[in-house]
């Protein structure tokens, strides 16, 4: 990175275009002597570069055309091995240079970088004819029509051509001038959507630490921003932001960026890796595709197949499920599952591009639909389902993400899904809740309304079989219910019952709950079973019969006598074991403030002389005088503490 000095008094004004152009072509054709022509710049960086004469990986340099528009320029190489470094240049670029030998015409890379071109659908580009000095006027004319058969049917079948040569500079004007009337046809990316930069170099610069390169695909980067590395999922920090070497307060999309990074080491970041908004993308090991398979594959593809997977600048090894047939034919589509064995980052709507694992060679490629899947089965629903993904409307996307959801799901959760704008997520909800579809549980939290019509009904359903269950109870504790229910997730049940409480459908006092506008009474058997249970109690003074022995006496009503008792406050549990009535405990405290009138402080022996209680039941009383307040623990002894 430059100082901060120099490169403020250098920086360039920002121009009000922007956008980000990739070489693309067979080896040996050109591609690095046009770029040093046009930028002064040699993008053939690394030693063994300079030494074999051909560019191995990429390469960049900033452009400024007439028309104003500032360019930063992605140089790939062009040799059939170099095919995975060119794929890590080229997936941000918004207008290709095709080049092409006008010496030698259209080559075995030529025609794999225009299926890449095509694949990953780049809108606009110009054919580049260099080397025109070399060849003859017959010789040009051939390749340009070869080069107009080639490019029938795809998005450059109406490109520009033009015949350049590097070394008299012939041509240069020409270039330009097609290369601003292409990017004209290009709007700007969005810089209101989250911050989205491919790694495509990392290296270290001293008094910087950790800087990384790429393309910004969306949004705006400042410096101090947090962002978070991904898949790793590690937050970092902005240090420095810089643009074609000159520091600048921020970057936009369409942008060449360098980012020095404060949290993270050289070694825990390489190409292939992502930084974005925090929360903005999830990785994921599935995802949901359309793939199409090139037309001159030379045999169907079979429904289970080992890939290498190209999306930004990473590639991922993994399996390619179709979903649909089993076989696809040469130029076909078809609906299919990417399963990794490394987490990517996509977001819906990406383009990808397919190599076969070994040879490598690349076979197809498509766009997203579902950035984070779970493994499909081939039926016709699911396939149903991910149709509606693929090609629905917001409203139809939205609904079907709600649907599958077991919680409320926030608005800026179903916006990162559905990979849309926030505000147009929120304006796709607001229809749909005008319709019926969803609901919204709480302030911008969303559900589909069939599923909160069932959390509803289900938390309802529990409480009215408790009642039925235990008409001695006035309700069931709201914690025993929510444990109950443990498949629904605890935010949809937090949600529908604090709903059912608003709505006055259920009541609660204080942590039991039942239906409302159903009075309670308990029954007269069990009120007399109660009394029964209090005279055994009072019988024995303090000594009262443990948990056990009053449940012998009880009998099978026993859990529900001493839950009625609890509630009506007419028994008070002092221990797992020991209940005691109400009068009784009323009696201790009296008991215990007319000893402390006469003594300032108790023993365990002065409770039992004052009580007639053993030890067994002296210990739990004087704790639970003392968690009561009416007395206070001092070492071996009691205090009066004047509660209760």
């Amino acid at each position: 990175m430059a100082s901060p000095t120099t490169a403020a008094a250098s920086a360039p004004r920002r121009a009000t275009r922007l956008a980000v152009v990739g070489t693309a072509g067979h080896i040996d054709h050109g591609k690095t002597a046009l770029v040093r022509r046009l930028t002064g710049v040699d993008t053939d960086r690394l030693p063994e570069e300079k030494k074999r004469g051909i560019s191995i990986d990429l390469g960049f340099a900033p452009l400024v055309t007439p028309a104003g528009v500032r360019v930063g320029i992605v140089d790939v190489p062009g040799h059939e091995r170099f095919v995975k470094n060119m794929l890590a240049g080229v997936g941000g670029i918004d207008c290709v240079l095709l080049i092409i030998a006008a010496d030698e015409g259209v080559m075995p890379q030529t025609r794999e970088h225009l299926a890449i071109v095509r694949l990953l659908g780049i809108p606009s580009g110009v054919v580049v004819l260099t080397k025109s000095d070399l060849a003859e006027r017959e010789w040009i004319e051939l390749v340009r029509r070869d080069v107009r058969a080639l490019l029938v049917g795809g998005a450059l079948a109406d490109a520009p051509i033009v015949e350049f040569s590097a070394v008299t500079g012939a041509g240069t004007a020409e270039l330009l001038a097609a290369l601003d009337q292409q990017l004209a046809q290009t709007a700007n990316r969005s810089l209101d959507e989250p911050a989205r930069l491919p790694v495509d170099r990392v290296f270290t610069v001293e008094g910087f630490g950790t800087v990384v390169t790429g393309t910004l695909w969306r949004g705006i980067v400042r410096g101090g921003d947090a962002l978070e590395l991904l898949p790793q999922a590690r937050p970092v920090r902005v240090r420095r932001v810089q643009v074609h070497g000159h520091t600048v307060d921020e970057a936009h999309a369409g942008q060449r960026t360098a980012l020095a990074l404060h949290g993270v080491e050289r070694d825990e970041i390489e190409r292939g890796d992502w930084l974005v908004a925090p929360g903005s993308l999830k990785p994921s090991r599935i995802l949901d595709v359309r793939l199409e398979l090139l037309p001159d594959y030379p045999r169907e593809w079979k429904r289970d197949v080992r890939v290498r997977f190209h999306l930004g600048a990473s590639e991922r090894i993994g399996r390619l499920v179709l979903l649909e047939g089993e076989t696809l034919a040469p130029g076909r589509s078809a609906l299919a599952q990417i399963r990794l064995e490394r987490p990517a980052v996509a977001a819906r709507g990406d383009r990808f591009v397919i190599r076969s694992y070994s040879p490598s060679r690349t076979v197809g490629g498509g766009s997203i639909i579902d950035p984070v899947s779970e493994k499909r089965r081939r039926h016709a629903a699911g396939l149903e389902a991910l149709a509606v993904g693929e090609s629905g409307t917001l409203e139809a996307r939205a609904l079907q993400r709600l649907e599958a959801e077991t919680r409320p799901a926030s608005t800026a959760t179903l916006a990162q899904a559905l990979a849309a704008p926030e505000a147009e997520v929120g304006a796709a909800l607001a229809r749909l809740l005008g319709a019926g579809a969803v609901a919204a549980p709480a302030p911008g939290r969303w559900l589909a309304s069939a599923r909160w019509s069932a959390a509803r009904e289900a938390v309802m359903r529990e409480v009215r079989a408790f009642a039925v269950r235990h008409p001695a109870r006035y309700g069931i504790p709201k914690g025993e219910l929510k444990s109950g229910m443990k498949p629904m997730e605890p935010a949809l049940f937090d949600a529908a019952f604090e709903a059912l409480l608003a709505e006055h459908a259920l009541e609660m006092r204080g942590e039991r709950v039942r239906p409302a506008g159903e009075p309670w009474q308990p029954p007269a058997a069990m009120m007399a079973a109660l009394e029964r249970a209090e005279a055994e109690l009072e019988a024995t003074g303090y000594q009262v019969p443990d948990a056990a022995q009053l449940a012998a006496k009880l009998g099978d009503q026993a859990a529900e006598v001493v839950a009625l008792g609890l509630f009506l406050g007419r028994l008070v549990r002092v221990s797992q074991e020991l209940l005691y009535t109400t009068r009784q405990m009323e009696a201790l405290r009296s008991k215990l403030a007319g000893y402390f009138e006469k003594k300032s402080s108790m023993t365990v022996g002065d409770f039992r002389d004052l009580t007639g209680a053993s030890r067994k039941y002296a210990v739990p009383l004087l704790e639970h005088s003392d968690r009561v307040g009416w007395t206070v623990r001092s070492g071996d002894e009691r205090r009066w503490g004047g509660r209760g």
